[in-house]
């Protein structure tokens, strides 16, 4: 069966735009889901065309109300979905221990609640209809031990875990779900944004294009993949031995300065929320090593 309609979380910026665009590009119906209207707005006027449809749904993917506003959605604007893109992502990038329970708990819920249960409101129409994708976007953070990100490389690597075991359960009635597994991206995502508003200076080599991750997403969809590792070099050699050597993710941060660099985020982050606790001005980051 060759998928038709696709909705794709966090479309309003970053990955998300370069994933919507290359459906868009493969003649898919999409639904834009995210919680910047205007943004998704130019994004679907974009996309639109005379053979295809570029609905949007603004929602915030941290209501417990999420998953089903956007499985209606869906199913007014769409009808029945092929492809399910869970793309959307939180990271506060503070200290774990300077976190309160709900912001942990908002971080989990975007990252790995809303799109389980999302998954499980398609999945009926998905196994009626005897084909269906679903596409979970992962992160590398936690095998590598990433400083600062305990909340978010649960919720990534619980990604990975859901995809598997739902992958092998209804992969015989047709649908089937993949992780794609991802290191930094370079001019789009959570890391790139970060890099741009604190005005570091960081080495790219390590990061891939959002381009390449959009193409991945197309493969996993075309070709079924259970795991793919988006990351330079041998990606999948690299995660194996970080999974069979635990320790080699921390020193890979210690060589790279992502330790460094993450612990002046953390810095700039907590100095943020501080300040917006107490009413003062937002401080600016003094320094940047990296």
């Amino acid at each position: 069966m060759k998928p038709r309609n696709a909705i794709v979380t966090g479309a309003s910026r970053g990955i998300g735009e370069y994933i919507a665009r290359a459906l868009a590009a493969r003649g898919m119906n999409l639904l834009l889901v995210a919680r910047s209207e205007p943004e998704l707005a130019r994004l679907a006027k974009e996309l639109r065309s005379k053979d295809t449809k570029a609905a949007v749904a603004a929602i915030d993917l941290a209501d417990q109300r999420a998953a089903a506003q956007v499985a209606a959605a869906a199913a007014a604007e769409l009808g029945g979905v092929d492809v399910l893109v869970n793309n959307a992502a939180l990271e506060l990038q503070r200290r774990f221990h300077t976190l309160g329970p709900e912001e942990i708990e908002t971080v989990i819920r975007v990252d790995l609640i809303t799109p389980i249960e999302l998954s499980h409101l398609l999945l009926p129409g998905m196994l009626e209809r005897g084909y269906g994708r679903i596409v979970n976007l992962s992160s590398i953070a936690g095998r590598v031990g990433f400083p600062h990100t305990e909340a978010y490389a649960a919720s990534k690597d619980g990604l990975i875990a859901f995809s598997r075991v739902l992958r092998n359960d209804y992969r015989r009635a047709g649908v089937s779900a993949s992780a794609i597994v991802l290191g930094a991206v370079k001019d789009a995502g959570i890391g790139q944004r970060t890099i741009d508003e604190l005005g570091l200076k960081t080495n790219t080599s390590f990061m891939v294009t959002p381009e390449k991750v959009a193409r991945a997403v197309g493969r996993a969809i075309d070709k079924d993949k259970a795991e793919l590792v988006v990351m330079p070099g041998p990606g999948r050699l690299l995660k194996a031995l970080m999974d069979l050597f635990p320790g080699f993710g921390a020193a890979m941060n210690r060589i790279s300065g992502g330790d460094k660099t993450m612990t002046l985020v953390a810095d700039h982050r907590e100095a943020q929320h501080a300040a917006r606790a107490t009413g003062e001005d937002q401080p600016r980051l003094r320094s940047a090593t990296r």
